[in-house]
């Protein structure tokens, strides 16, 4: 039978249909925790924020707000009830949470608060669980209703396609931006290429000449010419990514030896980097240089992010036709600005940087059918990269 929810709920579907277009993610969540509280008419609600990368949830919102640890940190295994949401994907109604296994680790804020029951609801996106609100039964309310449960999950679902939206739009003028500059790259790059080989070869003529003023202006030219002929390849390779050479590549070893020659780049600083790969993963065809390529320009922005000292953890995984792999690190949030520009060419925070790292790798895992993204978790004051690329691994050739 199917649930029909009453006016009031529908009408606060539409309100909220309305107002959260216009939100940011946090003040989306506040308005979701409100809605709820104030249809289900309860008195505690709260949502956490999942990392899946750290297997950690924050909680960043509650009610009342003087009984919640707001900012307080998690580890799935400390909340199983969290965990199992998170793992299901799906709801989850705890009734006698008194009792319930799953609920050991908060017997105590259940019998101060007189939690009866739990309503636990993903917030999802892009099949993935971003956050867990988490309604309690307290008082003479002993559990949640059909009609309940179901507004719920349509809010929490109202979130998610609203989300999805626009992360493809997003994802759509990032790739058209993206396409546009690589043609432009290519035209520069072509033209000046051959006045660049000329300069740089009377540039090399002169040097022979005896005379040490000379000889010392025409070693600056040289100079300056090859880092110029450097930008130049780096717009080609940015313009046309290197696919000629298909091999069986496991992506494990490939990070892992990367991580090998990127620890060089570590210096004086105190930087630990962990791996957590999967053994399992699927061999996959393509050119081996385009994935290490990939790996070093990410690992080597995480390194550059973190100070002094810091942890960057790498994390695969394999699931519905995808290999995952997370590279996080604690070297801070990347400003909302820059994250926007972060995988343009020719954007560098950094003064003897070309800005095309980043760049040559987005495009590089687009041309194998793969995804590429970067995410702020502000709660948790963290960076995670975000690689995708497809099992059934095919390269487009251009």
């Amino acid at each position: 039978m199917e649930t029909q929810l009453s006016r009031e709920m529908l009408e606060a579907l539409v309100e909220t249909q309305a107002r959260i277009d216009k939100l940011e993610f946090m003040p989306m969540l506040e308005l979701l925790l409100n809605q709820i509280i104030k249809i289900l008419k309860i008195e505690r609600c709260s949502i956490f924020r999942v990392s899946p990368d750290l297997e950690e949830v924050n909680l960043v919102a509650g009610e009342p707000k003087g009984k919640h640890g707001i900012g307080m940190k998690f580890k799935f295994d400390e909340l199983d009830q969290i965990r199992e949401v998170i793992e299901t994907k799906s709801r989850s109604l705890i009734l006698n949470v008194a009792l319930d296994p799953r609920t050991k680790e908060t017997k105590a804020l259940i019998d101060s608060e007189g939690i009866a029951a739990m309503l636990l609801i993903p917030l999802l996106a892009r099949g993935e669980v971003i956050g867990v609100i988490v309604a309690d039964a307290t008082g003479e309310r002993k559990g949640f209703s059909e009609e309940e449960m179901y507004f719920c999950l349509t809010l929490s679902n109202l979130a998610s396609l609203l989300l999805e939206r626009d992360l493809m739009q997003k994802e759509k003028a990032e790739k058209e931006t993206l396409m546009i500059l690589g043609q432009a790259a290519a035209e520069a790059a072509h033209r000046l290429r051959n006045p660049l080989q000329i300069i740089g070869g009377y540039a090399r003529r002169m040097q022979k000449i005896e005379d040490s003023q000379f000889k010392d202006y025409s070693e600056r030219i040289v100079d300056e010419v090859s880092r110029l002929e450097r930008t130049v390849n780096d717009l080609l390779n940015f313009s046309r990514p290197k696919r000629t050479k298909l091999e069986k590549i496991n992506v494990s070893e490939v990070i892992a030896e990367v991580k090998e020659s990127i620890l060089q780049l570590v210096g004086g600083k105190n930087i630990r980097i962990d791996l957590k790969l999967d053994s399992e993963l699927p061999v996959i065809l393509g050119d081996p240089y385009d994935i290490k390529d990939v790996f070093s320009s990410i690992l080597k922005n995480a390194v550059e992010a973190i100070q002094s000292e810091g942890k960057i953890l790498i994390k695969s995984k394999c699931g519905n036709g995808w290999i995952r792999v997370s590279i996080t690190n604690t070297g801070g949030c990347i400003n909302e600005e820059i994250l926007q520009e972060i995988f343009n060419p020719f954007f560098s925070t950094k003064t003897d940087a070309t800005g095309m790292g980043l760049a040559t790798a987005m495009n590089i895992v687009r041309v194998y059918n793969g995804e590429i993204k970067v995410e702020n978790d502000k709660s948790l004051n963290l960076t995670t990269f975000i690689l995708k690329l497809p099992t059934n691994l095919t390269v487009e050739r251009g």
